[in-house]
This record gives C-alpha cells, structure tokens and sequence, in this order.
C-alpha cells in the first residue's frame, strides 16, 4: 500500500476518534430544555437522558431550512458519528436550545434564534447570520423512536428559514458534526425522498409529508406572506 494511501486512512480513523470523542463528550455536555407539549420549561436533561430510550424527555429543538439565492435548499448528510441518526440527510442545520448558556436561550423564539446562530456557526462555519434574517414559522412536536434504536429523539421543533445564503458559505462545515453538503431544489428533494425514504432524517420527512415546507418554499421572495404562515399553534407531526 502506497504512503499516501496510508497517510489518508490513518487521517481519516483520527477525525473519525476525534469526532466520536466530542459526540460522546456533548452527551454530558449539552443541557437540553424539557417541557411540556404546550412548550411550558419543566427542567433541563443532559442530552444522554433526553435522547436514550430508557429516560428520554421531550425537549426543545430547532430545525433551520436555509435556502440558497436560487432557491435551493441547503441539505447536509449528518456525521457519521453523530448519536442519533447518524449518516442521514437533513435540512440546514438541527439542534437544540439549551440551559445555562451566556446568551440565554431559554426565553421562547428569541433564545432558539440565538441557539440557530450558535450552531450555524459551529456546524457549518455560517457566520454573521442575524437574528432579524432567521424567520420563525411555527412549533412542530414529533417522536422518532424506531424499537431497534437505542438513541430517539421527541422534540417540540421550532421551524426557522433561512433565505439567500450562497452555497459558497457553508462549503466547508465542520467534519465533525456534517459529512456532506448539497443543494437541491424543490423537484429534486421531493423526487429524492419518494425514491430514497431512508436516507433522511424522520424530522425531515415529516415536515415534507405535511405540506409546510412546500408552502415555504413556494412563498420564498415574499417575506410577508412567510410572516402570515408563520404559527404560534403546535403542531403534532405524527
């Protein structure tokens, strides 16, 4: 075996260690915020109670749906040390809000739009987004607890967009959390989904199945009919 081949294994076992070390390290880490499913704060659990079936609590999360100038959606293929759903396809960005940070993310839209920018920036290198260019469309509740699966997810997802953000921006995310960037129109993830069901995340495909994100993406260049779908009501995904 050449050097080279060697060199670019051996690179690639270390970022995939390294990766592993600081997904299990955010385990313990991360303070999630627990609440109800009429999204009232109840308590906070580390990401390893939240998420394992044994103890799992339903929690806040966000997903951002950033779109590029041509109005394609920025997908990114999750790491494949991630805990939950690893190696899967998913929109922009998903995380959670969580407790105790410098900037608080608690208090409802405000602290997940924080949360959003937070990790924009550590997932996929997205700096200078701000708060006024993440628009909030509504809160979408959804359990994704396959029997075969120790790690789940039950979350009360806030669903934010994310418009006009050149391709170029986010083509180097951080390998430790996104494995693969790629942009698709409307046609393309549609047809993409019906063909290859299992390749995205249960997130994802709810929100396609329930017809919001074909909304949103149909209204695009209208920022105030996107103000008018946006919802307080919570919505049960399944």
């Amino acid at each position: 075996m050449r050097r080279s081949v060697v060199s670019r294994i051996a690179g690639s076992l270390s970022r995939q260690m390294r990766s592993s070390t600081a997904q299990e390290a955010y385990l313990d880490a991360d303070n999630c915020i627990v609440v109800d499913e009429h999204d009232r704060v109840v308590g906070g659990a580390t990401k390893r109670v939240a998420h394992h079936r044994s103890s799992m609590q339903l929690h806040r999360a966000f997903s951002v749906f950033g779109f590029t100038p041509d109005r394609e959606l920025i997908l990114q293929k999750r790491s494949a040390t991630k805990v939950t759903f690893p190696s899967l396809w998913t929109n922009t960005c998903c995380s959670h809000p969580l407790m105790g940070m410098t900037r608080d993310e608690t208090e409802g839209v405000g602290g997940v739009i924080r949360a959003a920018m937070r990790k924009l920036g550590h997932e996929l290198n997205l700096d200078g987004v701000s708060e006024e260019q993440l628009l909030f469309m509504g809160r979408y509740l959804y359990k994704a607890a396959p029997p075969e699966l120790e790690w789940i997810e039950h979350e009360l997802d806030y669903a934010l967009i994310l418009r006009g953000i050149d391709r170029t921006r986010v083509a180097r995310p951080n390998e430790d959390e996104v494995e693969q960037i790629r942009c698709v129109s409307e046609r393309e993830l549609m047809a993409w989904i019906k063909e290859e069901p299992a390749s995205f995340t249960p997130w994802l495909r709810h929100f396609v199945e329930i017809g919001v994100l074909s909304k949103w993406w149909k209204h695009l260049e209208d920022e105030k009919r996107l103000r008018e779908l946006s919802s307080d009501e919570i919505v049960k995904m399944n």
